[in-house]
């Protein structure tokens, strides 16, 4: 599908937006496909290594909800250009890092959302 390549996807990740918060991590993604509804997160790994979804949240707006609570009957409106925050527990050491969410998006199928930035 149009807007799905890899290097649009790595695109809408927001630079710098990688750091450590509270008792865990945040990062930012900015929706650059197009409106839609995302109905779950598949997976999540850390440099490699899966990471336990629970106590994963996404906030859009002033909207937190963990990644637990969003379904395919209970999905969250993602407009164009909307900004969504994904807070990870466990922080991350200083350096270099590569996340990747697969994400449950019903208009376009999963999608691997990749990840690499650096903690300072």
């Amino acid at each position: 599908m149009y807007g799905t390549s890899p290097q649009m996807l790595k695109r809408m990740y927001v630079k710098d937006s990688l750091k450590n918060e509270g008792e865990g991590f945040v990062f930012q993604i900015k929706n650059m496909i197009e409106s839609g509804s995302l109905s779950g997160v598949a997976r999540l790994t850390v440099d490699g290594e899966e990471r336990e979804l629970e106590g994963v949240t996404l906030q859009l707006g002033e909207k937190v909800r963990p990644v637990s609570q969003i379904t395919w009957s209970s999905s969250i409106y993602v407009g164009y250009g909307s900004t969504l925050t994904v807070y990870v527990p466990g922080s991350l050491e200083p350096g270099e890092h590569t996340i990747n969410m697969l994400l449950k998006v019903p208009e376009l199928g999963q999608l691997s959302m990749p990840v690499v930035d650096t903690v300072s």
